[in-house]
């Protein structure tokens, strides 16, 4: 079991090809977009593979020997801090939902060999690491199916394993602070974070201190069904009091806080007294009359009643939307949420789900 990571800040790493430095940490960047995935899992292989010519996409696949499948989840959240480093090039969204810009000024420097080295140098910088594995992946082909097989590894870690009765800690995450200044993310085991980080995740990398930005909370005593008092001190404090308490499956009163990656957002649609739930893929207008990109300028790094960015992950809890109504009160969602949810929503409430 790995015990202790060190902090991505204190690495010595060094680029042969871009800037390396902390400073570009929270960089906003134009330029060329590739489509991404990441994973990491156990394993024992060393070096560094590409396979294919840099195009459209970068696919990113990390063994990392000597660690648990817990840790290895933990690890993931590596690569963007790593990535976000260099001069020019920003790294987006999490495990199948990855993009990479590079500015026009970087891309003539960028090459996937300097990427794959300094993503080894900084795993195997990880004393608890015994051994790393970089795989890049550039032919779309091979990319589209080790994408599939890294999505069945992420849906297989995001089984919920305890409940939030359970457990005495929740966490934190404030990875969106670069950019939402006070903004914070609560993890519990029956809510992952808007973009997809699960509880078991999130504990693990603050145990081992994986990155920086994710924290204990002590979830304090019920405040009600889906509100705590200590949750509701952390966040208060977090947020230097912009923020005073969150209702963990509320969408209506007080609801979590969303940042800039959901994978999803829940919104009221009034004269239906009912929820609708749309993906990031989809760029039409809701019944609203706002697209998903309209709605996360509303509502990043806010807590607006009647919305609320949720990850695909949560739409399977138990306690999904708990606090007003749950999947009885959906109404309207968009395609990619139906293909996701019509594996396991009972048909009777699927019968009065509108598709967009």
């Amino acid at each position: 079991m790995l015990h202790r990571y060190v902090d991505p800040s204190k690495m010595d790493i060094k680029s042969e090809c871009l800037e390396f430095d902390d400073i570009y940490l929270g960089e906003r960047v134009k330029g060329r977009v590739f489509r991404g995935f990441e994973v990491v899992t156990p394993g024992d292989d060393q070096g560094i593979e590409v396979i294919g010519e840099l195009t459209n996409v970068i696919g990113i696949w990390i063994e990392a020997g000597g660690v648990s499948d817990e840790a290895a989840m933990a690890l993931e959240a590596l690569i963007g801090e790593t990535v976000n480093r260099f001069g020019g090039v920003e790294y987006k969204f999490r495990k199948e939902n990855v993009e990479i810009i590079v500015s026009d000024e970087s891309m003539h420097r960028f090459t996937p060999d300097c990427l794959a080295k300094v993503l080894h140098d900084s795993f195997t910088s990880i004393p608890g690491v015994k051994s790393v594995k970089i795989r890049l992946i550039l032919d779309e082909d091979e990319f589209e199916r080790a994408r599939e097989e890294a999505a069945k590894i992420h849906r297989q870690r995001e089984e919920y394993r305890v409940s939030e009765d359970e457990v005495t800690d929740f966490y934190a995450c404030t990875s969106c602070q670069y950019y939402l200044l006070n903004h914070v993310c609560i993890i519990s085991p029956d809510r992952p974070s808007p973009c997809g980080t699960a509880w078991p995740e999130a504990k693990a990398a603050e145990e081992l201190e994986a990155v920086h930005y994710y924290s204990r909370v002590e979830k304090g005593k019920k405040a009600g069904n889906d509100e705590f008092t200590g949750v509701d001190d952390a966040v208060k404090k977090m947020t230097e009091g912009k923020v005073e308490k969150i209702k963990l499956h509320s969408v209506l009163a007080f609801p979590p806080l969303t940042g800039l990656y959901s994978e999803a957002i829940v919104f009221y649609i009034p004269e239906k007294d009912g929820f609708g739930i749309v993906d990031r893929g989809y760029k039409k207008k809701t019944p609203i009359g706002l697209t998903f990109d309209e709605m996360e300028r509303i509502i990043a790094g806010q807590q607006v009643e009647g919305f609320v960015g949720i990850s695909f992950a949560y739409m399977k809890s138990e306690k999904f939307l708990k606090g007003g109504g749950g999947w009885k009160r959906v109404v309207w969602v968009s395609p990619g949420v139906y293909a996701y949810i019509c594996k396991f929503i009972d048909e009777n409430l699927l019968k009065e789900v509108k598709v967009g």
